[in-house]
């Protein structure tokens, strides 16, 4: 018991650490912006909370009684050996256990449930017909997690006086929903990539594709995690409720399959909180006001070509999978119908051309030096200072590169020298000779 109080700590340790590096706790209180993803957040921290407490009080009572001697057989004291404090103590325990494990089931449910409703909601045409909270599948949730909390209190009911078996009928009702759960990752696994294509076929932006990348490997990670302590916990839990008890009373099966199941728990539960609070390293990585004050770099705003623009309900649906995701809607990098000709059936945006023409700074006409724009030479291949490079104007970039300065706007402020002004005589002479 003492590794499950130490991985359980080590698992509340790193969601404090992570959540600190998120945004500063701010996510455990922003109840106006997104309460529900606070109530998660809450709901998660509480979770592995309870498990903490519930695994430092086993160790505690086991501790406390020790080892017995049996005749000459030293055995951990059984719980008929019990002081009535330490009786009271374990079910409080496994009271704790209870509500941590209930907890943490419900954000897998949760998990589950919102990918189904984002993928169905950009995979119907027209958008999202209604809001998460307004779904079908926030009310499957709901169900589902009053389901599982009277499942799991009743299974603390059906034996109130044998503490060995109160805590198999807890673990087999824990690990068969857990099952169920780990099954239903599985699924979610099989029909993402399908998903992956799609956003990306609607005009998804790079940082959109790579996270949703992230996400799909750490969910298969996340679900062989969640198989392996689901299968251990019930195959320990229900070997328990059989008279044999072959695998219980094998010290060794007994305890390799309870580490692994443990170590399957805190590694599936550090990749839930990945997944929950994913951070953007993009805009992380930015200056800071101090050492920026001089340059600030804020957003460039796209010019706009008249027309007006409305934002469809499809895209309504990549909005969300982008709060979910933790991106910015100015980095969704969605196709924008402004930027395209009336005639033009796919909205691409801006284009480069694989050969663009040189300018010649050299011509005396005017017009050869008009000829390319500002807007339609994003980059030049000669150092002309009238041409800037607005490598913002492209939807499809990160925000880390919203302000972008070129190297021909910086290489005039470098090439001055500081100091004392240095002045340079230049004399001539001239020798007449006489004949």
């Amino acid at each position: 018991m003492g590794f499950s109080a130490l991985i359980a700590l080590t698992g509340l340790l790193f969601l404090l650490w992570h959540t600190w590096h998120y945004d500063g706790f701010k996510c455990l209180y922003n109840i106006r912006s997104d309460w529900f993803r606070t109530l998660m957040i809450l709901i998660l921290l509480v979770s592995i909370a309870f498990f903490c407490l519930a695994t430092l009080v086993e160790s505690y009572v086991l501790y406390d009684q020790y080892y017995v001697f049996l005749g000459t057989v030293t055995i951990p004291a059984p719980w008929q050996l019990y002081t009535p404090h330490s009786v009271k103590l374990w079910k409080a325990s496994l009271w704790c256990l209870l509500v941590g494990w209930g907890f943490l089931q419900a954000v897998h449910m949760e998990e589950f449930l919102y990918w189904g409703y984002l993928m169905r909601s950009i995979r119907t045409p027209g958008g999202p017909r209604t809001s998460w909270l307004r779904s079908g599948f926030f009310k499957v949730w709901v169900a589902a997690f009053a389901c599982s909390w009277a499942l799991m209190i009743a299974s603390l009911q059906i034996e109130t006086h044998n503490l060995d078996m109160m805590r198999a009928y807890l673990f087999l009702i824990g690990s068969v929903i857990s099952t169920v759960l780990a099954l239903m990752s599985v699924l979610l696994c099989i029909v993402f990539p399908r998903f992956l294509t799609l956003v990306r076929q609607q005009g998804a932006g790079f940082e959109v594709l790579e996270r949703l990348h992230f996400f799909k490997e750490a969910n298969e990670l996340r679900t062989v995690c969640r198989v392996c302590y689901a299968l251990c916990f019930l195959i320990l839990s229900t070997d328990a409720t059989t008279p044999a008890q072959r695998i219980n009373k094998s010290a060794f099966w007994a305890d390799f399959l309870y580490t692994v199941g443990q170590l399957g728990l805190f590694a599936s539960t550090c990749f839930s909180i990945l997944i929950l609070l994913p951070r953007n390293m993009g805009s992380e990585s930015l200056p800071t006001a101090a050492d920026n004050a001089q340059q600030p770099m804020v957003p460039y705003k796209l010019p706009h070509i008249g027309g007006g623009h409305i934002i469809t309900e499809a895209q309504r649906g990549l909005w969300e999978l982008g709060d979910r995701l933790n991106i910015n809607r100015d980095a969704l990098a969605l196709t924008i119908p402004y930027l395209s000709s009336p005639g033009q059936e796919k909205d691409e945006g801006y284009e480069l051309d694989e050969s663009p023409r040189r300018l010649d700074i050299e011509s005396s006409e005017p017009a050869a030096r008009a000829e390319i724009q500002e807007d339609q030479a994003p980059f030049s291949e000669i150092a002309d200072t009238r041409v800037r490079a607005r490598y913002s104007e492209f939807p499809a970039l990160p925000t880390v590169l919203q302000k972008f300065k070129s190297p021909f706007e910086t290489a005039q402020a470098s090439r001055r020298v500081s100091g004392p002004a240095q002045v340079f005589v230049q004399t001539t002479q001239t020798v007449h000779h006489e004949v």
